[in-house]
């Protein structure tokens, strides 16, 4: 009796011995594993919005989708919104089954460069000067967004702001004859200004075009704590308003 129980002790223990080697090893290997961040949206995918308020509407030619070039500033790459595909382009191109390639860069304007406390790089241009670029994706619909940051120009020398308007869109055109030419009108955080209004009016003779301003589509509650750039609910509403007259008049 005693040497059977001899035996159970040095076997249990033995096999104690052995699962802890295992368990290291298992542990051991396993922090070898990386791991990987979430993956996030694409800024040029027309991913599905993931909140709530996903848009109703698919896409509309999923096997062979338009490609679209969105050219904006801030508001247009996304600041703001709580996830990138949350930004107002991003639920435009996937409700109207668009592939988006998104061109927002802060801070810019028909006249406005930006730098890196801005846009994120060192040098934005503005409108005119990226019109090359957006030629060369060859997309099939170009949607041009913002002015805003212009302010300082349209007080100064509002001549120099009227005519960066008409190059860029005279340059699209030149560039891709075919492209559909959206021209979202500027928006702001408060009331809009003499300017503003006048800036409007400019982009409104440009090409189609979406008011932002006419009724007023941001609200007080759709404003950030910067005062400047909107949330999700100000990201949608641009988006309902371009939507509203983009697949109204595809159809």
């Amino acid at each position: 009796m005693l040497l059977a129980a001899l035996l159970v002790l040095v076997i249990g223990g033995i096999a104690a011995v052995v699962a802890a080697v295992v368990g290291a090893g298992a542990a051991s290997t396993a922090s070898l594993v990386p791991t990987l961040p979430r993956a996030t949206p694409a800024p040029t995918a027309s991913a599905p919005p993931t909140a709530s308020a996903a848009p109703t509407d698919s896409p509309t030619s999923p096997t062979d989708p338009a490609v679209a070039v969105f050219l904006g500033d801030s508001y247009t790459q996304g600041w703001g919104a709580s996830n990138p595909t949350m930004k107002w382009t991003t639920v435009v191109a996937y409700a109207a089954g668009w592939t988006e390639v998104n061109e927002g860069q802060g801070g810019t304007g028909y006249v406005t460069m930006a730098g890196v406390a801005s846009c994120g790089q060192d040098d934005c241009p503005a409108y005119p000067d990226r019109v090359a670029d957006i030629v060369a994706a060859a997309p099939d619909v170009v949607v041009i967004a913002g002015g805003q940051n212009d302010r300082w120009a349209l007080a100064t020398d509002p001549e120099l702001v009227q005519a960066a308007v008409d190059k860029t869109f005279s340059l699209l055109r030149e560039g891709l004859p075919n492209a559909r030419l959206i021209a979202v009108g500027p928006s702001t955080a408060e009331p809009a200004t003499a300017m503003i209004t006048d800036l409007d009016g400019w982009v409104r003779a440009a090409a189609e075009y979406v008011s932002l301003l006419d009724p007023v589509v941001i609200q007080s509650d759709m404003v950030v704590s910067d005062g400047v750039h909107v949330n999700d609910a100000g990201h949608r509403a641009i988006a309902d308003r371009v939507l509203d007259t983009v697949l109204t008049r595809a159809d």
